[in-house]
């Protein structure tokens, strides 16, 4: 199987483990009900449309698409809609949909292109799970293997160069905020730790001892241990989106209209969103001729310090950091997958953890 295939594999087996147990008229019913609780809607008239996101991973969450035609405090509303919702199987230990809700509430309140959060489901009375709804956004992002495929696959170079510039300065932008004004002192309580590293080091070893791999648990430990000891001084402490991948940005054109999927987000240095999309396409697409006119890696840091006036220092400390994420992501995956599939898929699965290991090997730390 090439990137492509390979992408769309594992988007249908997540979208499938996501799903599974509740069809589209039972969350149908359940969504006018949620509706119809609100205090701003007075009638529910219909809810239909209601489907999974077409071809992209939807992040770690759940995510249904719907159409609500109702009636509120301004009137008659008929809109396109969004739910997000705690999976039956999830990827992660951890989830708190009111967290995410509420942080991209706060984002709300920015320059940031992000959805309007409408409604908090926090317990699932409604939903039968913890969720929220936003309202859809329009605009089209990339599938995972974007390289392969895809509206930046597309474009034209000038386009590509448009849209992977628009990139970095949405990362830019988002680092630039000021997170305790926006009240999200809360996100330094995500997990374990005194230095923002050593924090989000621990919230994947949480996640990475809930997964019950202990081959994977035995080879990952010297890395944590030396992300922890090796933390870098005096780095800034920004909002990092955590998941700063180009298929979590909408784009109507060569402009974008949304970030999305924040629930990965947490609060350290920037070097953390720039080394990250490097370390997750050399995991797919390794070897995969880059597109003409797509900024590469190091003309997206330089771009970067021009657009932020900030120069990125220890980028191979924060590649193994992306490098160590992604091979917890990459173990965490393979719980999605039934055993008569793994065998296809565990050779990618596999990478994210030899890739993090043979970096670590480079910077000289000590594995067995």
């Amino acid at each position: 199987m090439d990137a492509k295939d390979i992408s769309k594999g594992i988007v249908e087996i997540s979208r499938k483990a996501r799903f599974q147990g509740v069809t589209p008229d039972e969350w149908r019913s359940r969504l006018a009900a949620f509706l119809a609780a609100q205090p701003d809607v007075s009638a529910v008239i219909s809810v239909d449309d209601v489907r999974p996101v077409a071809e992209a991973a939807g992040g770690s969450n759940g995510t249904m698409l719907f159409r609500a035609r109702y009636q509120s405090e301004e009137g008659y509303q008929d809109r396109q809609l969004v739910l997000r919702f705690l999976p039956e199987k999830g990827l992660f230990h951890h989830y708190d949909v009111t967290e995410q809700f509420n942080l991209q509430r706060a984002l709300g309140e920015t320059a940031i292109p992000v959805p309007k959060q409408l409604w908090l489901d926090s317990e699932g009375a409604y939903l039968g799970r913890p969720g929220y709804v936003m309202e859809r956004v329009a605009g089209v992002s990339t599938p995972m293997a974007w390289m392969t495929s895809g509206i930046l696959h597309d474009a034209p170079p000038e386009g590509r160069r448009a849209m992977s510039e628009g990139y970095v300065s949405a990362l830019a932008d988002i680092h630039e905020l000021d997170w305790q004004s926006l009240g999200l002192d809360w996100m330094r309580g995500r997990a374990k730790g005194v230095r923002p590293v050593e924090r989000e080091t621990n919230w994947y070893w949480d996640a990475l001892v809930w997964s019950g791999h202990t081959e994977y648990i035995r080879q990952l430990a010297p890395v944590r241990q030396w992300l922890i000891e090796n933390e870098p001084e005096g780095m800034q402490e920004v909002l990092c989106h955590g998941d700063a991948n180009f298929g979590n940005y909408l784009y109507v054109g060569n402009e974008i209209s949304a970030v999305l999927d924040w629930e990965m987000s947490f609060l350290g240095p920037r070097e953390c969103d720039l080394a990250y999309l490097k370390i997750g396409d050399s995991i797919l697409l390794d070897g995969v001729p880059w597109p003409e006119g797509v900024l590469t890696y190091d003309e997206m840091r330089a771009e970067y310090e021009r657009a932020s006036g900030y120069t990125l220092q220890h980028m191979d400390y924060f590649e193994l950091f992306a490098g160590y994420r992604m091979a917890v992501i990459n173990v965490l995956a393979m719980k999605h997958f039934p055993p008569e599939v793994l065998s296809a898929y565990e050779p990618v699965l596999r990478r994210g953890p030899e890739l993090c290991r043979a970096q670590a090997r480079a910077l000289g730390v000590t594995l067995e």
